[in-house]
Parts: C-alpha cells; structure tokens; sequence
C-alpha cells in the first residue's frame, strides 16, 4: 500500500510540475495524490496557494536558486493543499544540479502560526515511479508578498528559506534569480555537546560506498554524489574516527579506495543540532585547511569535511 501510494503521488508530481514556474503557465491541476487522514482547514491553507520564487536560503542548504507552487488537489473533498518546487542545489563537487521535491501531506503548525509538510524527493528513484522522503518544510503564513520558514533536505539542516509571490502574470522564464545566501550563526558552545559522555569515544564510518561507476545507467553519478563523491572524485568507502580529550580534538581517518587520509579535528562546537570544527592535516598544530559543518546528536556525527579542494560526505556512528 505504501508503495503505491508513493507511484499515485510521483503521478502527481509529473502533473503538477507542468504548473511550476518554471514551465511558464500561471495555472494547472493536479491529480493523484491521496486524501491525507487529516486535512488543514481551507480558511488556513488557503493564504499558501501560490507560486513562489526563492530569495534566500541558508548558506548550508546548498540552495542556489528554485521556484515553487502551492495549489489545492483538484476534486478533493475536503479539499486539500499540495505543493512541488524545482531547486537548483549545488552538488559536493560544485556543480549545479536540478533538485525536485513535493510537499505532501500539510498539516498545522501549533499555535496557528503557519504549515509544515514531509519532504518528498523526485530523483534517482523516479525512474523507477516512486518518490522518497527526504525532510521537512514549515512555512509561516504568507504576509503581503513574502513567505519564510526553514526546511530541512538531504537529512540535514534547518535551514531558513524566504520566498517570493509570484504575482499572476510573473515568470521567471525558467531562470530563476540566484536566492541570497544567510550567513548561519556559528555555534558557541564546545565540544559536540553538553556533556562529553554524549560525544567522545570511538566512531565507525556508516556511510561507506562502493564506487558509483560501477553502477548501471545514467544513475551512477547521482549514487556516487549521494554516498560521498567528494570534490576530487574520491568515492569514501570506510573510515572511523576517535573523540577525546579537553578540548576535545576528533582524529578521523578516512578511506577513498585503496587509499587512506588522516585528519584532526579542532575547535570542536555544537548549538542545537549543529556541529562544526576546524580540519587539519598534519595534527592539531597544523594550519588548518578547511573545515567540517554537520549535524549531531544520539551517538551520531555526520556531515562535510572540507579539505582543500577535496570534500568529504561523512556519517559517523558511535561504537
């Protein structure tokens, strides 16, 4: 049953993104998606239907530019919003890529203050009819011509999004503005948590790939990127990682291949779920050379670590 209800909704989303605006039509129906168990009030929802064009997003989404539309599934009773965006997301080597998400099913912030909806991914697996989840958004009701909220994608984040009404004659013509970057405020806190039990002890790499060439088809660059192509086309296949001491300083070992990488971690930080550090080469002395900025909590750091030129998608577990 939820597989299917995964195929009606990819039906959907092929109907609905005729309707984006990136397709240059100002109207659409949609169809396919089921009747959610519970449905937001149209007096609530109703303020959301619209089209959008993203200006701005959090530095760490990787959001360059995207657009977005928010409409009532046709011939729903009660009726029912529905909503898919198009965003052009920067790739861990650089590139931009196209990204599709559908929002489905909405339901109430608490305290009225606006909706949220699971994150549902239009990628590699639509080839095969489906659609995965892939996180959240909550939106703040639209005030004039400006809506904002946060959202959550690739299994990290919040990050907050600020969108734009797209008035009924606009268009972008398929070319979106490129949305301004948030600064993100930078964890103060040290460590990688409020108490050092939570976070040090030793780590096994989670993540860990086979070479995405190997795969079949069109799909292999899509599965490399999404299990950790970094930047020099390295595909991360094993590693662990080491958290001790006071301050404490991370030694992470890292496997591309036949190869293996060392780094230290220093300047370890934590607000909320987010964790950041700084990456060295040669030690804790060592000028560093780049940086790691994750997520964390449970026994589990994951997230990029930047060295160089060279970008790493790293997931680790504690033992």
């Amino acid at each position: 049953m939820k597989r299917l209800k995964l195929i009606l909704v990819f039906g959907a989303c092929l109907a609905l993104l005729t309707s984006v605006g990136v397709a240059m039509a100002t109207t659409g129906a949609t169809t396919g998606y089921p009747q959610p168990k519970q449905v937001v009030s149209t007096a609530v929802s109703a303020p959301f239907e619209n089209r959008y064009v993203l200006t701005a997003a959090g530095s760490g989404a990787g959001i360059r530019s995207g657009e977005m539309k928010f409409e009532f599934e046709e011939g729903s009773s009660p009726q029912f919003l529905v909503g898919i965006s198009q965003f052009y997301v920067y790739s861990p080597t650089g590139e931009i890529e196209t990204a599709l998400f559908t929002f489905y099913p909405f339901s109430e912030l608490p305290g009225g203050k606006g909706l949220k909806a699971p994150v549902l991914k239009v990628g590699a697996s639509a080839s095969y009819g489906q659609v995965t989840p892939d996180g959240e958004i909550r939106l703040e009701t639209p005030v004039g011509d400006t809506m904002k909220g946060e959202i959550r994608i690739h299994g990290d984040g919040p990050w907050p999004v600020e969108f734009r009404v797209l008035g009924e004659n606009q268009s972008t013509h398929g070319h979106p503005p490129v949305a301004k970057q948030l600064p993100e405020a930078e964890p103060t806190n040290p460590g990688w948590g409020a108490n050092a039990s939570e976070y040090e002890g030793e780590y096994e790499l989670t993540n860990g790939a086979e070479d995405p060439t190997a795969k079949a088809g069109t799909l292999g660059a899509v599965i490399g990127v999404a299990q950790g192509l970094g930047v020099n086309g390295a595909v991360v296949t094993g590693g662990s990682m080491t958290v001790e001491g006071n301050p404490a300083i991370a030694e992470v070992k890292v496997q591309t291949g036949t190869s293996e990488r060392d780094f230290t971690l220093t300047d370890l930080a934590w607000e909320g779920d987010k964790r950041t550090a700084q990456v060295h080469n040669e030690g804790a002395e060592s000028p560093p050379v780049g940086r790691f900025e994750g997520s964390g909590g449970k026994g589990v750091v994951k997230g990029s670590l930047v060295s160089g030129h060279s970008l790493y998608k790293v997931e680790f577990q504690l033992k």
